[in-house]
């Protein structure tokens, strides 16, 4: 990819990176843009790391039998009142009228739609279903905070099971719980998992998987501040029982839900991978794996794309810095948007086929063939 192709422009922030606001700082790097209060675009970089992070839960869900769906984020406001959360959810709950006076809610959770759907297609046959989506929920939140930690709309992957056997369910939730170990490791974000009330969700328990922040409302055994990235939940006939959806021997069908907050989890990590330059990207967590500075566009932009190439081919992502601005623009705005590698491209590529490699993330600079990369 090239880089005059990218939505990005960081000419109109002139403050230093050290006094930026995280949620500052996530537009001056060109990845989210606030519209209103809790409310952001995804820009062209903030896409990519939006990305990287749903593929590996896809990757992961789908290893233990999750099939991927899409539900409506508008819900007829029945479904809410069949369990009684459209009261409990109170303020927090959108809500809009059709032509016809037709009340409905905005998805801020899906476990009535997902039931009501699951109930329509297997009735009492049902044995095992397990589900999963990644999308934007909306919730409106009096205090949003911190760009996309706390917002009004975020995207998120939730997960749900039906099955009619509670050592089917427990095998389930232990399932998708090793599954979301395995996906924080893959990101390489610090995490804990402590045991949680159930709180408007309901059900029989839960556990929150949460990480350290500086926006974090939870008291860890350490003392820190702990902000909740993910959160799966046994909810029994929670929700099948006020559906009245039952197996083929009348007993209400079980459920589990589990969550992972896909907008939070991205301002988690890059808060943790945050420096007085801006961002590093890491081997696990990044927009891209390398990005090319050409000095002199005119004479070694041909080169640049022969090394693209050759990395591309091993599997890396690449982004050729193909502007033509000063070296030191080119410098500064590598070192902000979190890419886990930086190679520079000059005259020395040319004659000797060497070039300057810096790992972003622990800032160790070597030379190197370009060949060997």
């Amino acid at each position: 990819m090239k880089f005059s192709n990218l939505f990005f422009n960081s000419n109109s922030f002139s403050k230093n990176n050290d006094d930026l606001e995280l949620s500052d700082l996530i537009q001056k790097a060109g990845f989210f843009s606030q519209d209103h209060s809790g409310i952001y675009s995804t820009l062209s970089l903030g896409f990519l790391l939006e990305e990287k992070v749903k593929n590996v839960i896809r990757e992961e869900l789908n290893k233990i039998g999750f099939s991927q769906i899409r539900l409506s984020l508008l819900h007829d406001r029945s479904l809410w009142k069949t369990t009684g959360r459209d009261e409990s959810y109170g303020s927090e709950l959108l809500t809009l009228k059709n032509r016809k006076n037709k009340e409905f809610v905005l998805a801020a959770t899906a476990e009535e739609l997902v039931t009501s759907v699951a109930k329509k297609y297997y009735g009492n046959s049902l044995k095992e279903l397990k589900v999963y989506q990644i999308e934007n929920k909306y919730r409106d939140e009096m205090r949003a905070k911190g760009g996309m930690i706390r917002g009004k709309e975020f995207l998120m992957s939730d997960a749900y099971c039906f099955c009619s056997d509670k050592s089917d369910l427990e095998r389930i939730y232990q399932s998708v719980r090793q599954a979301y170990i395995t996906i924080f490791n893959r990101l390489g974000i610090n995490f804990e998992i402590s045991s949680s009330d159930v709180g408007e969700m309901g059900g029989s328990y839960s556990e929150e998987f949460r990480c350290k922040s500086a926006y974090g409302e939870d008291k860890g055994s350490d003392g820190d501040n702990y902000l909740e990235i993910a959160h799966i939940f046994n909810l029994g006939d929670r929700y099948t029982k006020a559906f009245k959806f039952q197996d083929s021997n009348k007993k209400d069908i079980l459920m589990g839900c589990f969550g992972i907050g896909v907008s939070r989890l991205i301002m988690a990590l890059l808060e943790q991978n945050r420096d007085s330059k801006g961002f590093f990207g890491t081997e696990k967590f990044n927009t891209f794996d390398y990005i090319l500075s050409v000095i002199d566009h005119n004479t070694d932009f041909d080169i640049a794309e022969k090394i693209s190439s050759s990395l591309t081919s091993k599997g890396f992502s690449v982004l050729i810095d193909d502007r033509n601005i000063k070296a030191g623009k080119k410098f500064f705005d590598s070192e902000l948007i979190a890419v886990y590698k930086r190679v520079i491209i000059n005259k020395n590529t040319r004659e000797t086929g060497s070039v300057e490699v810096l790992n972003r993330e622990c800032g160790t600079l070597e030379t190197l063939n370009f060949l060997n990369l």
